[in-house]
C-alpha cells in the first residue's frame, strides 16, 4: 500500500490485489465494513478478476495483463450519466492513447474515442468489416462502470470501474457479440494495426516516389512500445480525479458543461452516425405486462449530448429528436 499526490485532488490510498472477484464489489464491500475511509479518495486494483462486472449485470473477462481498477471519492453532487461520459472523454486524452490516434490520423484509421454510455473503443472501417464479417463493427477498448456510494439512503460517494484491455482481448463467441454489439480489442492489438498500417503507406510512397499520396503521412512513425498495466495505474486514477474534479464543476461554473459537450463531440464515435437503438421494456412493469412486452426499436441520426447525459437521436420518420437514456446501439 502506497501514496501519491494527484495535481486535481488530495493525497489517495493505492491497494493492489494479485486476484480479486470484483475490484468494484471488494471496495464496496470496504467501505460498508468501514475499513477505509469514506471521506477520502481509496484506489483498488487487481492483477486478475474472477467475478468482474459491466454493464446491465454482464460479466467482464479478466484476463492476466490488463487494467482493472476501481475508485472511491466522495462526492457533493448529484450523480448523472454524465460522469461515465467525463471519465470516458479524459481517458480518451491519456498520453497513450493521444499518442496512438496522432498515428492512426497519419494513416487513416479510425480514432479511438467514447461511445455512448460507457465504452471506449472505434468503428472499424468497412475494409476490416470485410476481412472478418461475422465480428462486430465496434472494437472495445475499455468499459466504466460508476455505482454510487449511499449512506442512509443519501449518496455520498461514487465507485468508479475501469476495465483496460492492455496485452490481452477477450475473445467472445458469437452470441456473445451479438448481443453485447461489439468485438474486443486490447492497447496491444491496436499499436500493431497501427504499425501495420504506417509499413505498408512507407511501402506504398517508396514505390511511388514522385507520387503524392493522397493522404500522405510523411515520415516514418516509430512503432510506440507496448504499455503494461502497473505503469499506466497512476495516469488512469489521475485522469478519473480530474473528470470527477470537471464533473463536480458543472454545478458551480456555468460555462463548464456547454464547454464540455461540445469538447466531447469530438471523441463521440457516433456522431452524425445513422443508428438503431432497441429499448427493452422496463422492469418495473408487472409480470404479465413484461412477458408481452416486445422491445421498442427506433432509427435515426446521432446528433449529439443533452445537459443531462442522455443521446441526441433524430429520428428518420417524425424528424423530431429523441432523448435516449438507455438502449443497444448498432450502426446502420
Amino acid at each position: 500500500m502506497y501514496s501519491y499526490t494527484p495535481q486535481t485532488s488530495q493525497p489517495i490510498t493505492h491497494h493492489h490485489l494479485a486476484v480479486c472477484g470484483s475490484t468494484n464489489n471488494e471496495l464496496m464491500q470496504s467501505l460498508a465494513q468501514q475499513k477505509i475511509d469514506s471521506n477520502q479518495p481509496y484506489l483498488l486494483t487487481a492483477s486478475q478478476q474472477t467475478a468482474g462486472r459491466g454493464q446491465r449485470a454482464r460479466t467482464w473477462q479478466s484476463p492476466i495483463g490488463n487494467i482493472y481498477l476501481s475508485l472511491y471519492h466522495p462526492l457533493s453532487v448529484p450523480i448523472s450519466g454524465l460522469l461515465s461520459l467525463v471519465v470516458g472523454f479524459h481517458l480518451t486524452r491519456l498520453p497513450i492513447i493521444q499518442q496512438i490516434n496522432r498515428q492512426r490520423h497519419a494513416v487513416n484509421l479510425p480514432l479511438i474515442g467514447v461511445k455512448w454510455a460507457n465504452d471506449i473503443g472505434y468503428y472499424a472501417t468497412k475494409d476490416t468489416i470485410e476481412k472478418n464479417p461475422e465480428g462486430s463493427s465496434f472494437r472495445k477498448l475499455a468499459g466504466i462502470l460508476i455505482e454510487p456510494v449511499a449512506v442512509d439512503n443519501k449518496v455520498t460517494g461514487i465507485i468508479v470501474g475501469v476495465g483496460i484491455n492492455i496485452e490481452a482481448a477477450p475473445v467472445l463467441g458469437d452470441v456473445a457479440q451479438e448481443s453485447m454489439g461489439y468485438q474486443a480489442v486490447s492497447l496491444t492489438q491496436i499499436i500493431n494495426e497501427t504499425a501495420q498500417a504506417q509499413t505498408a503507406l512507407n511501402t506504398k510512397n517508396e514505390k511511388a516516389p514522385n507520387q503524392i499520396a493522397h493522404n500522405q503521412a510523411g515520415p516514418s512513425t516509430l512503432k510506440l512500445p507496448y504499455p503494461k498495466a502497473d505503469d499506466l495505474y497512476l495516469p488512469v486514477s489521475t485522469t478519473i480525479l480530474r473528470a470527477i474534479h470537471q464533473f463536480t464543476s458543472f454545478k458551480y461554473q456555468a460555462y463548464s458543461l456547454p464547454s464540455f459537450i461540445n469538447d466531447y463531440q469530438s471523441v463521440n464515435v457516433l456522431a452524425g452516425r445513422q443508428v438503431q437503438i432497441t429499448q427493452q421494456p422496463l422492469k418495473n412493469i408487472n409480470q404479465s405486462d413484461l412477458e408481452t412486452a416486445k422491445p421498442v426499436v427506433l432509427q435515426g441520426e446521432v446528433m449529439g449530448l443533452n445537459e443531462d447525459g442522455s443521446l441526441q437521436l433524430k429520428t428518420h420518420l417524425e424528424d423530431k429528436i429523441l432523448k435516449i437514456y438507455t438502449g443497444t446501439i448498432r450502426i446502420i
